[in-house]
């Protein structure tokens, strides 16, 4: 009778102890749910007004070519999923099984693998070079706390981690009456020099990579960073008028912060150069150089855009100096690639 006292009390217990770790288990969102995830760039609609032809071609800057979402229960990995093939509307969906509760959903597009991610912080910290972008297909990620539940979606919205360098249209306004009046500029080639290489997918990161130090040096960027010309004439009362378009990763520095023009390379301020030939009247060269133009501090996702560059004077030899002129002008207004700088017309 005893032993049989004591097995009961024994079985009690374990119940006891059972209904504890469900009890918990519930109250941490320990039940299994299945969840859809549906990954936006949400861009589509914001670039409406933008004219974003380019002599690039038809660049869909939203495009999402493929996604890695990982769901993280208190930093530690507790879904992955990989996906590829965007719907219609530009987006990609996955269905995950997770637990119920409060969750930090993460979402990667057009990355390379990330396979080996097992936490929110490894993830955040994991480095996305500039090299990995391409043209149509661009770098994004983003994230939402949301409340898991079974047959629930969470939309999670990405942002590229580049961003959108433009200018429209170069001219001339040498003054009346002086030996350059009748001069042009052949434009060789448009072009980013100081641009960050790297940041984390948090992008919260210094850069550890840096490209075009001081000049166009690195080829391997030319698809984001430059474009070459051949036969581009620009005299005054001829301008040209074609965009062009270029894509760095985020930098801090910039003429809104800490600007440096030292000759001997450090972290600085991204820069658009044009490279040109200076033409006498007859066609005969007068002199080769470039216009330096120095761009604020660059932002993820965010569009600067230069309405003009109107050149008042010779070039310099310098890739990286900004000519000082003392009346160059430059306007800024707030625009819409998500946010980001009108630089407006600009006199050298």
């Amino acid at each position: 009778m005893k032993k049989i006292s004591i097995l009961c009390a024994a079985l009690a217990a374990m119940t006891l102890c059972s209904c504890n770790k469900e009890s918990v288990s519930s109250a941490d969102g320990g039940k299994k749910v299945m969840v859809t995830v549906k990954v936006s760039s949400g861009l589509v609609t914001k670039a409406t007004g933008l004219d974003f032809s380019s002599m690039r071609g038809d660049v869909r800057e939203y495009q999402i070519g493929s996604a890695d979402i990982f769901v993280f229960n208190e930093g530690q990995l507790e879904a992955h999923e990989s996906v590829t093939g965007a719907s219609p509307d530009g987006s990609v969906s996955a269905v995950l099984a997770a637990s119920s509760g409060q969750r930090n959903v993460w979402a990667v597009v057009n990355a390379p693998s990330l396979g080996e991610i097992s936490t929110e912080s490894q993830l955040k910290a994991a480095l996305s070079s500039l090299r990995d972008n391409s043209l149509g297909s661009f770098i994004m990620s983003g994230s939402v706390t949301a409340e898991l539940t079974d047959g629930g979606t969470v939309p999670v919205q990405v942002k590229r981690i580049v961003s959108r360098v433009s200018i429209n249209k170069i001219s001339t306004n040498f003054p009346a009456g002086s030996y350059r009046e009748n001069y042009s500029i052949n434009v060789k080639g448009i072009y980013l020099i100081n641009v960050a290489g790297n940041n984390n997918y948090e992008v919260s990161a210094q850069p550890s990579l840096w490209v075009n130090q001081l000049g166009h040096k690195d080829a391997d960027f030319d698809g984001l960073l430059y474009d070459f010309l051949s036969g581009v004439s620009v005299k005054n009362g001829s301008p040209y008028e074609v965009e062009h378009v270029f894509y760095p990763y985020p930098n801090t520095y910039g003429t809104t912060s800490n600007t440096n023009y030292e000759d001997t390379w450090s972290p600085r301020g991204t820069m658009l150069v044009i490279s040109v030939d200076m033409l006498r009247e007859d066609n005969s060269l007068y002199m080769s150089g470039y216009y330096p133009i120095a761009l604020p501090a660059i932002e993820r996702n965010k569009c600067y855009i230069i309405d003009e560059v109107s050149i008042t004077r010779v070039p310099g030899d310098s890739e990286y100096k900004p000519i000082e002129t003392g009346d160059a002008t430059v306007s800024i207004t707030v625009l819409d690639w998500e946010t980001g700088s009108n630089l407006g017309t600009i006199n050298i």
